[in-house]
Protein backbone atom coordinates (compact mmCIF):
# COMPACT_ATOMS: atom_id res chain seq x y z
CA UNK A 1 0.00 0.00 0.00
CA UNK A 2 3.33 2.33 0.50
CA UNK A 3 3.88 2.26 -2.87
CA UNK A 4 0.67 1.70 -4.52
CA UNK A 5 -0.96 5.23 -3.71
CA UNK A 6 1.51 7.30 -4.91
CA UNK A 7 1.65 5.42 -8.16
CA UNK A 8 -1.97 6.11 -8.40
CA UNK A 9 -1.68 10.13 -7.44
CA UNK A 10 0.70 10.14 -10.01
CA UNK A 11 -1.32 8.39 -12.98
CA UNK A 12 -4.17 10.52 -11.98
CA UNK A 13 -1.99 14.12 -12.11
CA UNK A 14 -0.30 12.67 -15.52
CA UNK A 15 -4.18 13.63 -17.15
CA UNK A 16 -4.21 16.44 -18.95
CA UNK A 17 -6.41 18.35 -17.12
CA UNK A 18 -5.43 21.88 -18.69
CA UNK A 19 -6.30 20.58 -22.23
CA UNK A 20 -9.49 18.65 -21.45
CA UNK A 21 -10.79 21.81 -19.62
CA UNK A 22 -10.04 24.17 -22.55
CA UNK A 23 -11.58 21.55 -25.04
CA UNK A 24 -14.97 21.78 -22.53
CA UNK A 25 -15.17 25.30 -22.58
CA UNK A 26 -14.38 25.75 -26.71
CA UNK A 27 -17.27 22.71 -27.94
CA UNK A 28 -19.73 23.63 -25.28
CA UNK A 29 -18.93 26.80 -23.68
CA UNK A 30 -18.61 25.36 -20.65
CA UNK A 31 -16.45 26.76 -17.43
CA UNK A 32 -17.86 22.75 -15.66
CA UNK A 33 -14.12 21.05 -16.54
CA UNK A 34 -12.22 23.71 -14.87
CA UNK A 35 -14.16 23.31 -11.72
CA UNK A 36 -13.78 19.40 -11.91
CA UNK A 37 -9.62 20.15 -12.51
CA UNK A 38 -9.50 22.31 -9.22
CA UNK A 39 -11.39 19.89 -7.25
CA UNK A 40 -9.03 16.87 -8.38
CA UNK A 41 -5.36 18.66 -7.93
CA UNK A 42 -6.48 20.05 -5.04
CA UNK A 43 -7.84 16.77 -3.11
CA UNK A 44 -4.29 15.14 -5.10
CA UNK A 45 -2.56 17.92 -4.02
CA UNK A 46 -3.61 17.19 -0.14
CA UNK A 47 -3.12 13.58 0.04
CA UNK A 48 0.29 13.97 -1.42
CA UNK A 49 1.18 16.24 1.46
CA UNK A 50 -0.16 13.69 3.85
CA UNK A 51 1.81 10.66 3.00
CA UNK A 52 4.68 13.06 1.57
CA UNK A 53 4.07 11.62 -2.15
CA UNK A 54 6.42 14.77 -3.65
CA UNK A 55 7.77 12.81 -6.84
CA UNK A 56 4.33 11.99 -7.65
CA UNK A 57 3.19 15.69 -7.34
CA UNK A 58 5.77 17.07 -9.41
CA UNK A 59 6.28 14.52 -12.06
CA UNK A 60 2.38 13.89 -12.32
CA UNK A 61 2.09 17.95 -13.22
CA UNK A 62 5.20 17.76 -15.38
CA UNK A 63 3.45 15.22 -17.42
CA UNK A 64 0.30 17.01 -17.03
CA UNK A 65 1.12 20.44 -18.54
CA UNK A 66 3.63 18.70 -21.62
CA UNK A 67 0.48 16.96 -22.94
CA UNK A 68 -1.75 19.89 -22.33
CA UNK A 69 0.81 21.59 -24.22
CA UNK A 70 1.28 18.51 -27.03
CA UNK A 71 -2.48 18.61 -27.51
CA UNK A 72 -3.09 22.54 -28.12
CA UNK A 73 -0.08 22.45 -30.35
CA UNK A 74 -1.83 19.56 -32.14
CA UNK A 75 -5.17 22.07 -32.22
CA UNK A 76 -3.25 25.28 -33.13
CA UNK A 77 -3.96 25.54 -37.03
CA UNK A 78 -7.63 25.84 -35.95
CA UNK A 79 -8.42 29.44 -36.18
CA UNK A 80 -11.82 29.05 -34.40
CA UNK A 81 -9.66 27.10 -31.44
CA UNK A 82 -7.17 30.40 -31.47
CA UNK A 83 -9.63 33.20 -31.48
CA UNK A 84 -11.89 31.32 -28.83
CA UNK A 85 -9.09 32.01 -26.01
CA UNK A 86 -8.81 35.64 -26.21
CA UNK A 87 -7.16 38.09 -24.83
CA UNK A 88 -4.61 35.33 -24.56
CA UNK A 89 -3.82 32.74 -27.07
CA UNK A 90 -4.64 28.83 -26.11
CA UNK A 91 -0.50 28.54 -25.43
CA UNK A 92 -0.76 31.35 -23.25
CA UNK A 93 -3.81 30.10 -21.68
CA UNK A 94 -2.39 26.94 -21.00
CA UNK A 95 1.00 28.10 -19.38
CA UNK A 96 -1.40 30.67 -17.09
CA UNK A 97 -4.14 27.80 -16.00
CA UNK A 98 -1.49 25.63 -15.63
CA UNK A 99 0.27 28.12 -13.36
CA UNK A 100 -2.21 29.00 -11.50
CA UNK A 101 -3.33 25.35 -10.44
CA UNK A 102 0.66 24.60 -9.25
CA UNK A 103 0.03 27.69 -6.83
CA UNK A 104 -3.12 26.37 -5.90
CA UNK A 105 -1.34 23.02 -5.24
CA UNK A 106 1.91 23.75 -3.27
CA UNK A 107 -0.53 26.01 -1.22
CA UNK A 108 -2.70 23.06 -0.03
CA UNK A 109 0.32 20.70 -0.30
CA UNK A 110 2.17 22.71 1.98
CA UNK A 111 -0.84 23.15 4.41
CA UNK A 112 -1.60 19.03 4.74
CA UNK A 113 2.72 19.03 5.57
CA UNK A 114 2.21 21.24 8.53
CA UNK A 115 -1.00 18.79 9.22
CA UNK A 116 0.55 15.82 8.80
CA UNK A 117 3.16 16.97 11.16
CA UNK A 118 0.84 17.77 13.79
CA UNK A 119 -0.91 14.99 13.77
CA UNK A 120 2.18 12.94 14.27
CA UNK A 121 3.94 15.33 16.95
CA UNK A 122 0.59 15.22 18.65
CA UNK A 123 0.56 11.37 18.58
CA UNK A 124 4.17 10.99 19.94
CA UNK A 125 2.95 13.10 22.86
CA UNK A 126 -0.07 11.09 23.67
CA UNK A 127 1.79 8.21 23.69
Amino acid sequence: MRRILPFIIFTVYCIPYVYLSMRKDFEDDSKVNYIIMAIVTVALSYLSGLIRADLSLILGNIISFSTSYFYNALRLPDSKWEKYFSPFNSVEQVVLISLAALVLQVTIYTLARKRAKRYIRNTMVSE
